[in-house]
């Protein structure tokens, strides 16, 4: 295994795949880890630079009694693109991870060219001008009910991510998922419910993908146009055979869209 020590101390788990070419970092989502990758990292790394690893709490990454707040997270990943001197990075989030991603570009970080926002929220509920999010009572629901029940209800969550021909995955990312402790995902949870980043889309000045999956539960595809069209170099794309893991379920297609974005001149 390779792990890397952060300033405040916290042990990253990371994967490094590949020398030269375009520069891909890999964010994973909530109670999952850099193995969501694993095949996209293959594929990328034979003509890229590609850097995934564990969010801390998550995965084989440290889980210190911390606050897991998105400006730590993202101060763990802007470390991380130091300490391995990527430059001119296509930064790439996934569900949980396009918090990170965003909160890291909301800084206009130089290091980061280019963003694609994978199956993610802006903001966890709605609101009178944003419809693309839950019910504030449904969210505050969930999250009562994964404290008193947890861990109970787990495996609905790993089955409902995947469309049914995939639901044999669900027993892969149940064991991702139970890395993660109970005080971990409630942390999680509750400070990404604080989270706005719709002005973050609206002020990046790189270019911004919304590949979103028709099939996804939880954030629908008019997000990802949504995010495309207030971007002011947004574009959008459609996954057509997935449901929330497009990285795991679509490998290809998925590594496809990252490549035609990043040679895109016209991003």
């Amino acid at each position: 295994m390779t792990f890397t020590t952060l300033v405040d101390g916290t042990r990253i788990r990371y994967t490094k795949r590949g020398t030269g070419g375009p520069a891909y970092v890999l964010v994973h989502g909530w109670k999952q880890s850099h193995r969501l990758f694993d095949r996209v990292t293959n594929e990328l790394a034979r003509d890229s630079t590609v850097l995934t690893f564990d969010q801390r709490g998550m995965g084989e990454s440290d889980k210190p009694d911390c606050d897991y707040d998105f400006t730590t997270m993202a101060d763990d990943l802007g470390e991380l693109i130091d300490a391995f001197e990527l430059k001119e990075v296509c930064l790439v989030g996934w569900s949980m991870g396009c918090t990170t991603t965003l909160q890291l570009t909301e800084r206009h970080d130089p290091r980061v060219a280019r963003v694609v926002l994978v199956n993610g929220p802006l903001r966890l509920t709605k609101a009178d001008d944003f419809p693309f999010a839950l019910e504030p009572g449904e969210l505050a629901v969930y999250v009562d009910r994964m404290e008193e029940t947890w861990p109970r209800h787990e495996r609905e969550f790993f089955e409902d991510s995947l469309l049914p021909e995939n639901r044999f995955l669900a027993d892969w990312l149940e064991q991702v998922g139970r890395q993660t402790p109970l005080d971990v995902a409630l942390k999680l949870v509750r400070q990404q419910a604080a989270v706005d980043h719709r002005d973050v889309i609206a002020n990046l000045e790189i270019p911004v993908l919304a590949a979103y999956s028709r099939h996804d539960p939880y954030w629908p595809v008019e997000l990802a146009h949504w995010i495309a069209k207030t971007a002011r170099r947004g574009s959008v794309h459609e996954f057509e055979r997935s449901a929330h893991c497009a990285p795991l379920e679509e490998s290809m297609e998925f590594c496809r869209v990252l490549r035609g974005f990043v040679a895109d001149d016209e991003h």
